[in-house]
């Protein structure tokens, strides 16, 4: 049965149906379920969807446990997934562009300079995407096996809160894999260390037009997005209040509750000379530098006084002393605390997180300013509350997470094709493709639309059934015990793998007669490729209940 079939279905109809009425209604308060187990709910928010093995791990050691193992993660012992990452391949042209070869993901532990090589044939567009192409594999790779769950959620976080667009510039793709590496080493990390390692990367550099910044007049971009995106946030824009810098309360005392276009235009000129080595003259003497690293041109440099949030520079200072005084300034202000914090609560409890909560995490975020692991500290508060642990039903999984869910709870043996990637852009989101600097939004009434809906859906559909042999098997069959043998008893056993609820009685009664084919439901079918076909749909049917849409 192909998928346009299955689409006629009556029990697609009656699962959509419910799907998008029950989605598109206010999210309950957050409660304790009495259908859905604790550990599921956990698993459900700390990962990118419970799996079998994870749930018998949370039982085995306990959540707060679980959760205190995740908040350390150590890669190099994760052997599952690092075996897949090494067998990884993508495919790429030989080298007479005449027939595409499967090639390792090579490039993810290259050294900036090793990557900017790439860029010396600019004609050769496939070499120059390929690193990205290969960070875009892995990330999918990582958040379907990885052990390290909680990393993962918050790799993607801070992805999105440093939104790049990769297919802005065919640099900014090189340079890929370095800038994901700093996404992973910082992710738990401190913050004031993580933004100066975002904004002297090539990447950021690139996207927000500062590598080009020179004074007289200076590229605002990147300070404007530091301030409105990357710390205080567009809730500390005073200008609609204030034209002067002295007006703005604090201001004064060197301690300014918020900013205004002053500051933004000041912290511009600080910037001034923080650039790439790309193809540039030593100002030195020596070679022209074109290792596509973090540099200083100090006669780009705007050397005059300048002032940021109240905090008067004295003129020639360096380029980077002057940069890295405004850092200081816009990553320790309260503003800032409240402002990640609350994404942070966003992320992982709910669309509109509990002022109590958010304001216990700014209290950690605050004490933790100069600490290595202010962000871990940050997030072990927030993950061990009770809106955390006890809350349900309050984040819709956007595609990405939706996607990634299902591979995990259906066990899919998985490896990225580009063909694969290529259509995950169907599904409403394209990693690292947003094509503004705020990132993807991260709540559900943009999610939910029909179209959205329906598009994540078809990509349910496409994975399961349309057999992207390149890219993904499903062994369903061999995944159920033998005891599970009549058609109720499968369709029973997976409506709890994949839900770990039971299903209103006219869904489940519909199901049950679709997937029997109106046989005795207590009967057992043959174990044969029918079954297998039906098997498959079942489990893509199970996808698209609501249930399922919620993290």
């Amino acid at each position: 049965m192909n998928r346009r079939h299955l689409l006629s279905l009556g029990t697609t109809t009656v699962l959509g149906g419910i799907a998008l009425r029950n989605l598109s209604q206010a999210r309950p308060a957050i409660a304790a379920s009495s259908n859905v187990p604790r550990e599921r709910r956990v698993l459900n928010r700390l990962s990118f969807g419970a799996t079998p093995q994870d749930l018998a791990r949370v039982r085995q050691m306990g959540i707060n446990a679980y959760i205190e193992e995740q908040l350390h993660p150590n890669v190099e012992n994760d052997p599952d997934c690092q075996a897949r990452l090494r067998a990884a391949t993508l495919a790429i042209g030989s080298d007479d562009h005449s027939r595409p070869k499967q090639r390792p993901l090579q490039t993810l532990d290259w050294s900036l300079p090793q990557l900017w090589q790439l860029t010396e044939d600019e004609d050769d567009f496939e070499a120059l995407i390929r690193p990205a192409a290969e960070v875009m594999a892995a990330t999918w790779i990582r958040a379907v096996y990885s052990q390290w769950q909680l990393q993962e959620l918050l790799v993607d976080f801070w992805h999105n809160h440093f939104n790049i667009n990769i297919f802005k510039d065919e640099w900014i793709a090189v340079t890929w894999p370095y800038t994901d590496r700093l996404m992973r080493q910082h992710a738990l990390g401190n913050f004031r260390v993580f933004l100066e390692a975002i904004a002297q990367s090539p990447a950021m550099l690139l996207y927000l037009d500062n590598a080009s910044s020179k004074a007289s007049p200076a590229n605002e971009n990147f300070a404007r997005e530091l301030f409105e995106l990357h710390t205080l946030g567009s809730e500390h824009y005073l200008n609609d209040r204030y034209q002067n810098w002295r007006d703005v309360p604090g201001a004064i005392e060197q301690n300014a509750i918020g900013y205004i276009d002053q500051d933004v235009y000041e912290a511009a000129r600080a910037f001034t000379g923080w650039t790439i080595a790309a193809e540039l003259e030593d100002e030195e003497g020596g070679e022209d530098l074109n290792t596509g690293e973090f540099h200083i041109q100090n006669s780009w440099h705007d050397p005059y006084q300048k002032r940021v949030l109240g905090v008067e520079f004295a003129p020639n200072q360096s380029p980077l002393a002057d940069g890295c005084k405004v850092l200081d300034l816009v990553a320790y202000h309260p503003g800032t605390a409240e402002h990640l914090c609350t994404k942070l609560c966003r992320r992982l409890v709910a669309d509109d997180p509990p002022p109590s909560l958010v304001r216990a995490a700014v209290k950690t975020w605050l004490e933790h300013r100069d600490r290595p692991h202010q962000i871990r500290e940050t997030v072990r508060v927030i993950v061990q509350s009770p809106e955390f642990l006890d809350g349900e039903r309050q984040k819709v999984k956007r595609p990405f997470e939706f996607l990634a869910s299902y591979l995990r709870a259906s066990q899919a043996s998985f490896n990225p094709s580009f063909a694969f990637l290529e259509s995950t852009e169907n599904s409403g989101q394209m990693l690292f493709g947003w094509p503004t600097p705020e990132g993807y939004p991260d709540r559900a009434a943009y999610w939910l639309s029909t179209h959205g809906t329906l598009a994540r859906w078809h990509s349910l559909f496409d994975l399961t059934l349309d057999e992207q042999a390149d890219a993904i098997q499903f062994d369903l069959q061999a995944q159920m015990p033998t005891e599970v043998r009549t058609h109720r008893q499968i369709v029973d056993y997976w409506i709890q793998r994949l839900l770990g609820t039971a299903l209103d009685s006219q869904t489940y009664e519909q199901l049950l007669q679709t997937f029997s084919q109106d046989r005795n439901p207590d009967s057992s079918p043959p174990r044969n490729a029918d079954l297998k076909g039906r098997v498959r749909q079942l489990v893509a049917l199970l996808g698209t209940h609501p249930d399922f849409q919620w993290r």
